[in-house]
């Protein structure tokens, strides 16, 4: 990742920083500052930047404690985002260093909790780090090993408890070695380690164990628009699994899936229809990457129905546009209170008054072929606009097209003035079906107004490890 001088002005200082931690969405990063005073002495904190565009805000004291005698260093996220697990001697612990954790709630902490045995000791546990897959590795000189800080990893078994496992050589040696870090939900990444070196330096060392695992890398994104960070994936597997998964500033979002185990992947975003994917894998001879793309559709802005083809001149819909249909039909079942109205356009040519019928047969043809595919009538409005509605052209697509500026509108007048090559293709975006969400109420009221189906009271069900909402 590039640095900028913002970056450089406003997260590095004279100070030190080190060992980052980032929130799973890549938005926040969380690091080590050892600040210097000559006049009184100064402990390890940890500070936090959020990120804005392609740069790193100024890095501010994260408040864990008001103990100021204490140090606070080597911050890790849990998978799930709600605790900051780091290290730090304040009272209370094992001995020396121990490894601590504290909730994560709304940019701020609460309730500090020591993870206790098995994982600490009177000795020093440092530097913890999370894989993806929930497991804890850590580095330590009180569990004994093979000499040094050594490298341990803490499982939650089925009793929900932590359980210690010591990998053993190459991963640790007579030296010390800590600070592990996971390339994505692979078992391989770096560590450091001062093995080898009679001055005691530090080394990073690349390390990698084979396995065979399967993921899922998705994209959430606005139809016809740019990716949506600040979407959300919800996945439920038919094993027990229910996951949030957060969607990165890109609008990606990655996840290890199990074989044999049907999942249901739903991407949601405010102010965008609901999408929803359906996912089974079998076993594999080698890791594999399965992908899928989530197109959102907003509920303020006109959205196209990409490939919905008619004969020329006609208003039959030709059958290469039954793919584009019925994902508009799967839409709309995923979103069972939106009506929309189904739009017709066409370009300039020719009167408007036949271009305006020809537009009202297109659009009624679309709509014949949804309501035969389930989707109620009175969730439907077929308009014909003809060459009425020119089509305003939206940021994404100047990127295609150069020539084109965000907000220019393609009327006869804009067309005209354009070079012949660049007319027809005006002339095709101007030929187009869409849809706009009408309502998102369809079906919840009775006669009289109210709501038909009450939402049930959730029950909040506490556990060790986070907290459980029962519907």
């Amino acid at each position: 990742m590039g640095q900028s001088p913002h970056n450089r002005i406003w997260l590095n200082t004279v100070a030190d920083e080190g060992t980052p931690a980032f929130s799973a969405d890549g938005r926040e990063m969380y690091i080590t500052q050892c600040l210097t005073d000559p006049s009184y002495p100064r402990y390890a904190q940890i500070a936090v930047s959020n990120r804005s565009d392609a740069a790193w805000g100024k890095a501010t004291k994260l408040e864990i404690s008001r103990d100021t005698l204490s140090s606070f260093a080597h911050p890790a996220i849990s998978p799930d985002g709600n605790w900051l697990y780091f290290t730090s001697d304040m009272p209370g612990g094992k001995g020396g260093l121990d490894i601590w954790r504290v909730r994560l709630i709304g940019g701020t902490t609460g309730g500090v909790e020591n993870l206790g045995e098995p994982i600490n000791t009177p000795g020093d546990e440092t530097f913890p780090t999370f894989r993806p897959n929930g497991d804890l590795y850590f580095s330590s000189n009180g569990h004994g090993g093979l000499g040094g800080l050594d490298i341990f990893i803490a499982k939650v078994g089925s009793d929900r408890r932590y359980h210690l496992e010591h990998p053993g050589y190459p991963l640790n040696s007579q030296g010390d070695d800590f600070g592990m870090t996971f390339e994505g939900p692979h078992n391989r990444g770096f560590f450091s380690s001062n093995r080898g070196d009679g001055r005691g330096w530090d080394h990073i060392y690349s390390f990698e164990l084979p396995e065979i695992i399967q993921t899922v890398k998705g994209w959430v994104y606005e139809m016809d628009g740019y990716e949506l960070p600040a979407a959300q994936v919800f996945m439920v597997g038919d094993d027990g699994t229910n996951k949030k998964l957060s969607v990165k500033g890109d609008g990606s979002f990655e996840q290890e899936i199990q074989p044999g185990v049907s999942y249901i992947m739903l991407a949601t975003c405010k102010g965008f229809l609901n999408h929803k994917e359906e996912l089974r894998v079998e076993p594999v001879g080698e890791s594999k990457e399965h992908t899928i793309q989530f197109p959102l559709a907003s509920i303020r802005v006109p959205v196209m129905i990409d490939n919905i083809f008619y004969d020329f001149d006609k208003a039959n819909l030709r059958p290469e546009s039954e793919k584009a249909l019925d994902g508009l039909v799967s839409l709309l079942n995923e979103n069972p209170n939106v009506t929309i109205e189904l739009s017709a356009h066409t370009d300039y040519k020719g009167s408007a008054e036949y271009n305006k019928r020809l537009s009202q047969r297109r659009a009624d043809a679309v709509v014949a072929y949804l309501t035969a595919h389930g989707i109620a009538a009175d969730r439907l409005t077929p308009v014909g606009y003809g060459k009425e509605r020119p089509k305003t052209v939206r940021r994404k697509l100047t990127e295609k097209y150069s020539w084109l500026k965000e907000n220019d509108a393609l009327s006869e007048e804009f067309i005209k003035k354009l070079d012949k090559d660049k007319q027809e293709i005006a002339n095709q975006l101007n030929r187009r079906t869409e849809f706009v969400v009408l309502r998102t109420t369809y079906g919840m009221f009775d006669e009289k107004g109210n709501l038909k189906q009450q939402p049930k009271p959730k029950k909040k069900v506490e556990t060790e490890e986070d907290e459980i909402i029962i519907e």
